[in-house]
């Protein structure tokens, strides 16, 4: 009797884990493929940004509050960069820690600062970490070497409760350009300093460190706007299937419960199947 309730106890761990974790954990954004870009002033107030969802949702990672401060984004493409605006809210954005001003110095990431990491082939290993504060200093990295560079530009501006960013990446120097359906794997971390603790938070939960690409989220190549989203879809698809395959798992250990139930006494069978 002992066994088989321990069985059952753990199956209904599972099952909750599974529920919290597997299926909703993996985060997906359908960035828009736009015609005329937009200046990259950290203002994000060119009607292209109108055209791109927002999302947010961020999630304490490394220390901070339970509930990250509030952070979005949103992203953009065209044939020759990759755009990324983002509103940070803060609590004094006109004393934001600016201390880095030297480009390529891995200690921007210890001021108010965006991380920006990438990983173009979801099969390979390679990774690509950028980061800048709220005066434009930027950082980037393959994976941990500092000596690889990108062409980017990064700006940002300031008002009453919120601070805000505006990237343009070189896409040409992460392979083939995307087109509509090319996905990569994705995520955006938040470097928050505040007078008291700091706070660091992210988009796709990676549960530790930032570096690391496996838990990264996805970025999906859509279409100009006005075309379909699939973002949503291809979402509730994955759902959709990583509920069957747990309907499987369930499914099969209750059959091995109910096989074993019927060796005991009725007293202890009739206890089991209440808990089943």
């Amino acid at each position: 009797m002992t066994r088989l309730a321990l069985c059952l106890s753990t199956l209904i761990g599972l099952a909750c884990s599974l529920c919290a974790g597997e299926l909703g954990e993996m985060r997906l954004y359908e960035c828009v493929q736009i015609a005329t870009p937009p200046t990259i002033d950290g203002k994000l107030t060119e009607d292209c940004w109108k055209q791109a969802a927002k999302t947010g949702q961020f999630e304490t990672i490394l220390k901070g509050p339970e509930q990250a401060a509030r952070t979005y984004f949103q992203v953009l493409y065209d044939a020759r960069r990759l755009y990324l605006g983002v509103t940070l809210y803060d609590e004094d954005p006109q004393h934001l820690r600016a201390e880095v001003r030297t480009d390529d110095t891995a200690s921007v990431c210890g001021d108010d600062a965006i991380e920006i990491f990438l990983r173009p082939d979801l099969q390979a290993p390679d990774y690509y970490q950028l980061a800048t504060n709220s005066i434009g200093t930027r950082y980037d990295a393959r994976g941990f070497d500092p000596t690889w560079n990108l062409n980017w530009t990064s700006a940002a501006s300031a008002g009453h409760d919120a601070w805000y960013l505006e990237c343009a990446l070189d896409l040409s120097a992460f392979g083939p350009t995307p087109t509509p359906g090319t996905v990569w794997g994705f995520n955006l971390n938040r470097d928050k300093q505040g007078d008291q603790d700091a706070e660091w938070s992210g988009w796709s939960q990676t549960n530790g460190g930032f570096h690391t690409p496996d838990r990264f989220g996805h970025l999906l190549f859509g279409g100009p706007p006005g075309t379909g989203r699939r973002g949503p879809l291809i979402e509730c698809a994955r759902h959709a299937l990583e509920s069957i395959k747990l309907q499987a798992r369930l499914t099969e250990a209750l059959a091995t419960i109910r096989e074993g139930r019927e060796t005991l006494p009725d007293k202890d069978r009739k206890a089991l199947e209440a808990k089943i």
